[in-house]
């Protein structure tokens, strides 16, 4: 693959990227509510695979809100085990378990920051699984352990997640083969309540490029609706756009 290749590769994605913000912000818009908000969240995501069935992975970044009200930072490392995988490395993995810890941090601009340790543990299966889509679903049990205005805080939530990838699986299309549409469902369920920031739902379309084996790049644009606090039933339509840059730093069987 020459240089030029890889310019007229990126200048697509780019291109492909500027046309779905358009969409999804005039699509997004026609939302009538007051508490609208609009959110930029970047993240970087890398994998290190120790075995064929062990990986440690985790993701990092910034989240910005509009208004002006908060910006909140995180770094959330995590390690997954497949059973068996060993035995048939060339197969797609079919179920995995997760283990991980999440440290969130939140400045507020006219309230106390807010500080979050967030251990979890998750089980995840694909299925089904076709040539041009992919289906994987994935639990998750997290232990919110929250600082807030001088006071500690415990939550307990449960989360489910369904998604999916869309491939364009033609060698003799090489640039659109590089293209793939990424979309997540996620539930939130609170078990034990706790005081700020719960998540309802999530609905997140997206488009993705794979640049190379080890480096892709994923853009979407999601809806989140979020209740602030728990004895409130004041809610929030979030708007969020997201870019996430994904960097696997070494895989045993490439």
């Amino acid at each position: 693959m020459n240089l030029n290749s890889n310019y007229f590769r990126i200048i697509i994605f780019t291109s492909l990227c500027a046309v779905f913000l358009i969409h999804s912000s005039r699509l997004f818009s026609q939302i009538e509510d007051e508490d609208v908000t609009r959110q930029a969240w970047l993240d970087y995501n890398a994998n290190y695979q120790l075995s064929n069935n062990l990986n440690i992975y985790g993701d990092a970044g910034p989240r910005f809100i509009s208004p002006n009200i908060w910006t909140r930072f995180y770094f959330r490392p995590a390690i997954s085990f497949t059973p068996n995988s060993s035995k048939h490395p060339d197969q797609v993995s079919r179920s995995t378990f997760h283990a991980g810890l999440g440290i969130f941090y939140t400045n507020n601009h006219d309230i106390p920051n807010h500080v979050e340790i967030r251990p979890f543990q998750g089980y995840q299966f694909q299925w089904p699984t076709f040539v041009f889509l992919q289906f994987s679903h994935y639990v998750r049990l997290e232990e919110r352990i929250e600082y807030f205005s001088q006071d500690w805080d415990f939550g307990l939530r449960f989360r489910y997640m369904l998604s999916g990838e869309l491939y364009w699986n033609k060698k003799e299309w090489d640039i659109i083969s590089k293209f793939y549409f990424p979309f997540h469902v996620e539930f939130f369920f609170n078990i034990a309540s706790h005081n700020l920031f719960n998540d309802l739902i999530r609905i997140t379309p997206g488009l993705g490029y794979t640049f190379s084996p080890k480096w892709k790049v994923e853009l979407s644009a999601s809806y989140h609706r979020t209740r602030i606090d728990v004895g409130n039933p004041f809610e929030t339509n979030d708007i969020v756009f997201r870019l996430r840059v994904f960097h696997d730093i070494f895989h045993v069987n490439k």
